[in-house]
């Protein structure tokens, strides 16, 4: 199979990290002392270039404000959180963590700032850092309500989340395991994920990783019964959950990759999914297209983009073995 040379060198560091668990044939991309090897060690404080000027500028406002907030009151938890989440919005995920690391000294039990720092520990490919700080969360969380919904105390919200902190500490805790190819305690991750899941959105979203996860350990009978149990007709609120609806329909064969692709443009989470699709029905050469599709944008920060870098670390590792 024929891959490009920009492609393959593009990607050689991550080829040349990969390592396996010979006993559960895992996989996740590191270096000799077990960090994520990836641009973002080049580039910390890598700015989210997908932003148009227009949307900058309001996420530059937003983070002016909060940062206001913060000065003032420093000792407040939410104002911490809140600062972080500015952070993370314009890409500064670092910044964000030593925010973070900063708030645990002041609040050392906050689940809340662990469920935070341990997401942008994954998005930064700190995978084994997230894992740890999401299971903390999970400890200092054992007494706090079943349903909480996230900013539910930022004034003048005027939308609503459809995500509580249960759910997002166990969604990032399984990412962290999928990430690492650790599918099996991803899929427990993702089960526990459903005591907290009250809406459709969250129903969509959990249904998509675990397909995903079922299908990477060859379990297709439970990876299908988790997607036929989604309608094919649903109310749904987040662009993100609509998006893993439309991947879920063609995994069941209700619409076509390139339906997907016209609709959603090259979006990293979709064009993760259409790979896996490809994967799935044997087509290896179409899914590293589909994967090198998403690779030559900049959309890092994104789910799909990180999962795609090991799925293509893995294939194209796995091609030039066989030159």
């Amino acid at each position: 199979m024929k891959t490009t040379t920009s492609t393959i060198a593009c990607l050689f560091l991550l080829i040349a990290c990969i390592e396996t668990d010979p006993s559960s044939g895992n996989r996740m991309i590191s270096d000799r002392n077990n960090k994520a090897v990836t641009s973002f060690e080049v580039d910390k404080e890598l700015e989210n270039k997908i932003l148009s000027k227009t949307d900058r500028e309001s996420a530059e406002r937003g983070l002016l404000k909060v940062e206001k907030a913060f000065n003032e009151n420093p000792e407040d938890e939410f104002n911490i959180i809140n600062y972080g989440i500015k952070l993370a919005d314009l890409g500064r995920f670092q910044e964000a963590i030593n925010l973070y690391d900063e708030g645990l000294i002041k609040f050392p039990e906050s689940y809340k700032i662990r469920r935070y720092i341990g997401q942008q520990y994954l998005t930064t490919r700190q995978f084994d850092e997230a894992i740890t700080s999401l299971s903390e969360a999970l400890t200092y969380a054992n007494d706090s309500p079943v349903i909480e919904f996230e900013h539910s105390n930022l004034k003048n919200n005027k939308k609503k989340t459809v995500y509580n902190v249960k759910f997002n500490i166990w969604y990032y805790l399984g990412l962290s395991y999928y990430m690492k190819g650790n599918y099996d305690k991803a899929i427990s991750s993702f089960r526990k994920c459903e005591k907290y899941t009250n809406n459709n959105d969250l129903k969509v979203v959990i249904a998509n990783w675990l397909y995903t996860a079922f299908a990477k350990i060859g379990n297709l009978d439970l990876a299908e019964a988790e997607i036929m149990s989604i309608p094919i007709n649903m109310r749904l609120i987040e662009s993100k959950s609509r998006k893993y609806h439309d991947l879920i329909m063609l995994y069941r064969g209700l619409v076509t990759p390139s339906i997907l692709t016209k609709r959603n443009g090259i979006d990293a989470d979709v064009g993760y999914g259409i790979g896996n699709y490809y994967l799935i029905n044997g087509q290896v050469e179409n899914a590293i297209s589909a994967f090198n599709r998403v690779i030559s944008t900049e959309q890092q920060e994104r789910i799909g983009y990180m999962a795609i870098e090991a799925e293509l670390a893995v294939l194209l590792g796995s091609q030039i073995s066989d030159l």
